[in-house]
């Protein structure tokens, strides 16, 4: 079965169905600020380590394959009805949703279409920095006005040593508080422990999130995963997306999630954007700071042109033409793609990692993934410069991928 194909002109693979055999993920950021992030949003991020500077969490194989990760969910006011703008996690019907993803160098972009709403979500790390961009554009097709709810979503962890914050329950459970402070969410690891002197809250990245809206007005928030949740429901039913509220509520000695949501009005034909800004150090200074700076629609467009300006210069030195089209999409594209990103993310201490990687163009994440070595069922070789999603490195005990 054909889930995509290569995309040379504009250098993305697309996925043009989002039932993948195993879920396909993209890098974005760099050595110091990385994200990863899959064909239905699923991913993590981390702190120049995924071991121990992980602070977006990813439960190691779980069902389903790949969450949490940077949700949108959208809720109809009229009828209730309620979706995501990836598939996953709210998986409807797919004679009813339509999915496409765009891997392209360092950013990603997944389309999709239900009910009369069509959405368009953006993510990329801009250039240099240690925050990211979620550009949603949210299109009404349908011929009436809609009332569209619309949910970012994201889980913290609790303690970015991932060991620490996957087993250490009766610690980590109790070291963490979130809040929406002045606009932003606000996520703190030790809050009670770090000196509240501007110059440290300046330089501290260890240990502290923010997440902010803009584009349209905050009128709730949750930084509790269970309040957002719900008693026994999970991320493809959150209890505040069915009820169509937030609960504005304040994670203190509880799993703390990144959850802003706004209203929105759209006439027939009618586009709005929203952008999610997310990143790691003090909300109350560099949040406010990146905020100021970064915070517009126009802004994330040239940090998003940059990025691709960046990447695409480095491509073009060397180009062929064989009569094996693979050997061309690796070449041209995919291989000298992957190449920086295996040497910066793939870890030392793990060399057959990298002996089990040597198959051109097919990279592997940290660990190694437990997927197998050809990504579609029946031998048909999965995407170059795309990952087939998760670590088999947990099963024997590593706590993730390294950066160098």
């Amino acid at each position: 079965m054909q889930y995509g194909y290569f995309d040379d002109a504009a250098k993305e693979y697309v996925i043009t169905r989002p039932d993948t055999p195993q879920s396909w993920s993209n890098y974005l950021g760099s050595t110091e600020y990385g994200a990863i992030i899959t064909n239905n949003a699923g991913g993590y991020g981390f702190y120049k380590s995924g071991a121990r500077g992980r602070f977006l969490r990813l439960r190691f194989n779980n069902i389903p394959l790949d969450q949490p990760g940077r949700y949108f969910y959208l809720r109809d006011a009229e009828s209730g009805d309620y979706w995501s703008a990836s598939w996953q996690p709210v998986g409807k019907p797919l004679d009813q949703y339509q999915s496409t993803c765009r891997h392209g160098t360092a950013y990603t972009v997944i389309n999709s279409r239900y009910a009369g709403i069509a959405t368009e979500a953006t993510y990329f790390v801009p250039l240099g920095q240690t925050f990211e961009y979620w550009r949603l554009k949210i299109t009404n097709e349908s011929e009436r006005p809609r009332q569209i709810s619309a949910f970012s979503f994201c889980e913290f962890t609790n303690q970015w040593d991932t060991f620490q914050d996957q087993v250490n329950l009766q610690y980590s459970l109790f070291i963490v508080r979130g809040e929406c402070s002045d606009g932003l969410l606000r996520i703190a690891i030790h809050d009670n422990l770090t000196p509240t002197d501007e110059a440290t809250l300046q330089s501290d990245m260890s240990s502290r999130a923010w997440m902010a809206l803009v584009g349209a007005p905050v009128v709730g928030y949750d930084t509790s995963q269970s309040a957002f949740l719900g008693p026994y429901r999970s991320y493809h039913n959150p209890l505040a997306v069915e009820q169509g509220q937030c609960r504005n509520s304040n994670a203190y000695g509880d799993n703390a999630c990144g959850t802003l949501q706004t209203y929105l009005t759209l006439q027939p034909g009618e586009s709005r954007e929203l952008l999610v800004m997310m990143g790691i150090g003090e909300a109350r200074v560099v949040g406010q700071q990146m905020v100021a700076k970064f915070g517009s629609l126009a802004r994330a467009e040239a940090e998003l042109q940059k990025l691709k300006e960046t990447w695409h210069a480095k491509l073009g030195s060397l180009v062929v033409e064989t009569p094996d089209e693979e050997l061309n999409h690796t070449i041209n594209v995919w291989g000298a793609v992957q190449l920086p990103y295996h040497l910066c993310l793939v870890p030392r201490r793990q060399p057959g990692v990298q002996r089990r990687a040597r198959r051109p163009g097919l990279s592997r994440l940290g660990a190694g993934h437990f997927g197998r070595r050809r990504g579609h069922p029946g031998g048909s070789p999965g995407p170059p410069g795309v990952d087939a999603d998760r670590t088999a490195g947990q099963r024997r005990g590593d706590s993730g991928d390294t950066a160098v």
